[in-house]
């Protein structure tokens, strides 16, 4: 008399091949390597710099910014569309404002301003170029 509840050879063979293949991922998932990328991860994929916000300024607010720049500021990059400010904060964190405008020859419209923040000098440094890139490509 034949087991009901045996399965076939075939298709047995075929979940053990299958669970087999799985072996090898879990032991590289449980590695020394891996724990040691995932420590470095953060640093090394996230954003380097941290997003703090965006907010619309005044016709008034915009006028002084363009009028009488900070003298604690830097002019890092400046298109019709917009303007790259850095300034150096207390703790050595780099701060980042970008000044947009939604019409460039329309004086009259907003600016919207938009403030970000690197750890260090070294890292604004590292990836000002990528950082400028895209936000050349995600404004304009």
């Amino acid at each position: 008399m034949m087991n009901r509840h045996r399965i076939p050879s075939m298709p047995r063979f075929f979940i053990l091949l299958y669970l087999a293949s799985l072996l090898p991922a879990c032991s590289v998932y449980s590695s020394a390597g891996r724990k040691q990328f995932e420590e470095k991860a953060p640093s090394n994929i996230l954003q380097p710099f941290a997003f703090l916000g965006c907010r619309e300024l005044s016709f008034s607010e915009t006028w002084l910014k363009e009028e009488f720049p900070s003298t604690t500021s830097e002019l890092i990059d400046m298109t019709p569309n917009y303007e790259v400010w850095l300034r150096l904060v207390k703790n050595s964190s780099v701060e980042i404002t970008v000044l947009s405008r939604q019409d460039p020859s329309d004086q009259s419209s907003g600016t919207q301003s938009c403030l970000y923040e690197f750890s260090s000098t070294a890292e604004w440094k590292s990836h000002k170029k990528s950082f400028l890139s895209d936000l050349s490509n995600s404004l304009y």
